[in-house]
Parts: structure tokens; sequence; C-alpha cells
């Protein structure tokens, strides 16, 4: 099959960029499967195949759009493709095979409030029903980036960005500090002279690497309906368990006593640091080869494209 991904940013990228590390755990993935992909992006990528072919956009996807429409994009597509993957929402229904992976979290902080095409995959269950939809493909990562370590520091983690209130920060802060464990924070900076917060500010590559391996657990007490949660299982990936709240995919991904704990409230939280220790860290990683590994991820979108091709529309999953 050749498949088309039109995506914005680098692929992978540097640092931040959830959506495009995705994009390129998928690439990998369709390209091992045997497929042909062509990556239609505004940045750059270190990706290298025989059957990979990059054409590179003149300007950013969203100026481009902006300033002349979609088809400006679509003057770029290779001649010959069987599926265009589109890593945005359109505004308009294309006039030829497509699917769209829909990355975001609606404005409302549940649903989208604009047209959703009617080839639209979401990225996890509640993803999906929260707007009133059927189909939705979970996040895979490729396991021989993360590091797994079954000894941990005593180190907790908190990983996502500081400065957006819905990832909640402030509770993990309250947590470290009356409960007296040492917290590194990355994602931003915030001042504290607190003895047991550490600020990284944002990371990436190996810092962030040795951040999600080393640690105790990760505290990811979201407060939004989280599409999926992409660093949940990176931290997984390294062998870290994950506390959580019950928002969004979490209970996806969180499994109570496995391989984390969900949390309702500050008292869960507590109980929950107190019972870490008792989770494997060979089950963390479990959870992410059986379910969120790169490879069954591109399996799901090659059947996603099949349907479109075949009947013009997505398969429905919702269930189980």
């Amino acid at each position: 099959m050749k498949i088309v991904q039109i995506c914005n940013g680098d692929i992978p990228p540097k640092k931040y960029g959830g959506t495009q590390r995705v994009v390129a755990w998928l690439t990998k993935g369709l390209l091992e499967l045997g497929h042909e992909v062509t990556l239609l992006i505004d940045g750059k990528t270190s990706i290298t195949h025989d059957n990979l072919k990059i054409i590179k956009l003149p300007k950013a996807v969203k100026k481009i759009i902006k300033k002349s429409g979609e088809a400006e994009i679509y003057k770029y597509l290779p001649d010959n493709y069987d599926i265009v993957h589109f890593h945005f929402n359109p505004i308009t229904e294309p006039e030829f095979p497509y699917v769209v992976t829909f990355h975001w979290l609606g404005k409302s902080r549940d649903k989208f409030d604009e047209k959703i095409l009617d080839n639209t995959i979401f990225v996890s269950k509640k993803h999906a029903i929260n707007n009133n939809r059927f189909t939705y493909i979970h996040h895979g990562v490729d396991l021989s980036e993360f590091k797994f370590k079954e000894e941990k520091s005593d180190r907790f983690l908190f990983l996502s960005k500081v400065s957006y209130p819905p990832k909640n920060v402030k509770l993990a802060i309250k947590l470290a500090k009356d409960m007296k464990f040492k917290l590194d924070i990355a994602g931003g900076w915030r001042f504290s002279i607190s003895r047991y917060l550490k600020f990284h500010g944002m990371v990436g590559g190996t810092k962030k690497y040795n951040l999600l391996t080393n640690s105790k657990a990760m505290i990811f007490p979201t407060l939004c309906e989280e599409p999926f949660g992409l660093v949940t299982i990176e931290a997984l990936a390294s062998g870290t368990p994950v506390i959580s709240s019950e928002n969004g995919a979490m209970p996806e991904i969180i499994k109570n006593g496995l391989n984390g704990f969900r949390c309702s409230d500050y008292k869960d939280y507590k109980s929950a640091i107190k019972k870490i220790s008792k989770i494997d860290p060979n089950e963390c990683r479990k959870t992410v080869e059986e379910k969120f590994n790169y490879l069954i991820m591109a399996q799901n979108y090659v059947e996603q494209y099949k349907s479109v091709l075949k009947n013009n529309k997505l398969k429905k999953i919702i269930g189980g």
C-alpha cells in the first residue's frame, strides 16, 4: 500500500511534539510492515528507508492553509498513492481516500466544537465517545527507545506542561510537600525554594529518558479529558508506574495495582504514593509490549486504510 502522511513539524521532534513522535513511530511501523510511505511535511526527518519518500512543503502547513486553503497542500501530493493520512483536521471532505487522526483536546476540554470529517480516527475510546464517534486507535511506542530499569530512585516525576493548569502540577507539588518526598518537575519552570522540588524546565532526549527510567513513579493528575496521554506509556515503557486521575483515557491505560493507580481525590493520591513500591516494573513494561507498541498501532491503521479503500468508510471498533 502507498500511504501519504501529512504533518507539521520535525518527524520525530528533537524535544516536544507528541503528534510528531507518534507519526514517526507510525511511519516506522508501516515501513516495517512492507508499505510505502510518503511524508508530506514542513519540517525535517531523521527517518531513512528505501520505501520512504519525503516531500518538503515550502512553508508551514498552518501558514499555507491560512493563506491559500487546503487545496494548496494537495498540489504537493505525489502522483501515485492509495490513501492520505492527515494529522491535522481538514475543513472540508477531501475528494480522495483519506483518514484523519484526531490528536487533540476540544476547546471545551472534552469534545471538539468544530466539524469532524467522516473518516476521523480518535486516539482512545473515551476520546471517540466524547465526540460521538466509534473509531479509535491507541498510540504505540518503540520500546527500543526506552531504557528499562527495575531498580528505581526515591524520586517521583511530574512530566507535563507546567504552565497549563489542567495538567495539575499544583497537586503533585502539594503531595510532595505534604508527604515529604522528592519530586522532579519537567515541562517548564516555576519559582520554588522547597527542598522537595527540583525543576528541570523543558526536557528532551537523554535527560527525558533518564528521568523516565529512574523515577519511582510518574504523577499524572490531569484534570481534563485527556485524549490519550503519550507520556504515560513512555513511563510504562521505562518500567515506571503511573499515578493518574480517572479522567479521559487514563482507565484505558492505567490498571489499578498492575501498572499504577488511578485516583479520584487527594486521599487516593496519598494512598497511591504509599503503595507504589508494590508495582512491578516488569508489568509496566509488559503493558506496552502487549497493547501500546508501534507495530500494533501500525497494524490497526492498516486495517482502517483497507476499510476506507474497500468500503469508503472506517470500521467501528467501539467495545471491548
